[in-house]
């Protein structure tokens, strides 16, 4: 089974080769290699089962296999893997397989996706006010970065000294390099503005890189980078550091997702939900305003004040309605009645 098909076999040699590479050049650079191994892997399942065909039958037999050992987060990563690369080298079209997509979100009906826990704006000063600059300093500089511009970790580690301007104490962070290809700003100032300025003062003077997190030990900076994993464990670093209950759930992306928590719970909308985080889908980021405790408390509020208002207004009109309506003759009361509006005052007779 060729990886291009070539309908046109009058087409030069080197023709070929050129729209070959063309075509591979349409795969994300960063991550092609995913895309060609996933590829790589149906083929070769094709091959054990002995079909040429690219039918949905088929490709629903491959992800029904699929389907007994990845979960559905990794069905569809697949799926959007071969997605592009059968596209690309045969030309075939899956997203017109509706009973494949219909298979695979009967497969996400069940699953719950598993995400990083975030940290609230007390355990952040906790952990930025009370743990040690000689240990944690390098922590502290990354949990900053995150949580003001809702950093990935992936964005965390690729800040260069340069992409930080300061101006009159202020510090305005750009982050050239993002997941949905917008450049994103965002400043710091304040006790956080000092944490970060300190960290900086204490880098080499020989210093070849131009990356900001530079490795930490014993109060000083060295020359070597800390390295994209280390930063996806600060989170639970912290977690540990303040004895948090699950510390393992606290990864670098709860850093992101605390930041977007954070700026709904004091107000934000969805708007300025998705300038701040760069979300270009309006429905991850309203998954951060549904799971907001501040919005959840508010609507419980206004539920119970309405249900109130109502039983009090009900409670009034039937304390009325049973006065009015009553056989009793008043005139043998020993009081009198008199109401003023929705309040009767008892007034005891003279003998």
């Amino acid at each position: 089974m060729e990886i291009v098909d070539d309908i046109e076999n009058c087409t030069p040699p080197e023709v070929q080769e050129t729209a070959k590479l063309t075509t591979l050049n349409l795969l994300p650079q960063k991550s092609r290699k995913k895309y060609e191994l996933s590829y790589k892997m149906f083929i070769d399942w094709c091959r054990t089962k002995k079909t040429n065909s690219f039918s949905e039958n088929v490709l629903l037999a491959y992800f029904s296999e699929l389907a007994e050992k990845y979960k559905s987060s990794s069905l569809w990563s697949q799926y959007s893997f071969l997605k592009s690369t059968l596209s690309i080298h045969n030309n075939i079209n899956i997203e017109t397989y509706p009973k494949l997509r219909a298979f695979l979100k009967r497969k996400s009906e069940a699953y719950q996706a598993t995400k990083s826990k975030t940290f609230t704006p007390m355990e952040i000063d906790e952990f930025l006010s009370n743990a040690p600059d000689e240990m944690y300093l390098a922590t502290k500089v990354a949990l900053i970065m995150g949580i003001m511009g809702a950093c990935r970790t992936s964005e965390i580690h690729a800040i260069k000294v340069n992409d930080i301007v300061d101006i009159n104490k202020t510090m305005l962070v750009t982050i050239p390099v993002t997941k949905t290809k917008n450049v994103r700003k965002f400043t710091i100032t304040g006790k956080f503005y000092n944490v970060v300025q300190k960290y900086i003062n204490l880098r080499p003077p020989n210093v070849s890189t131009n990356s900001l997190f530079l490795n930490y030990q014993k109060g000083k900076c060295t020359c070597q980078n800390i390295g994209v994993n280390k930063i996806s464990k600060m989170g639970k670093e912290i977690a540990n550091y303040l004895k948090l209950p699950e510390a393992e759930k606290y990864t670098g992306h709860s850093f992101r997702r605390s930041s977007a928590t954070i700026l709904v719970d004091a107000g934000a909308d969805i708007t300025a939900l998705k300038r701040h985080g760069g979300w270009k889908s309006t429905t991850v980021a309203e998954g951060y305003i549904d799971t907001s405790m501040k919005n959840k408390m508010d609507s419980a509020n206004k539920i119970i004040n309405a249900v109130q208002a109502s039983s009090s207004s009900v409670g009034n009109t039937t304390e009325n309605k049973e006065i009015t309506n009553t056989n009793v003759d008043v005139k043998s009361l020993p009081f009198t009645i008199v109401n003023y509006g929705t309040v009767n005052v008892y007034v005891h007779n003279k003998t």
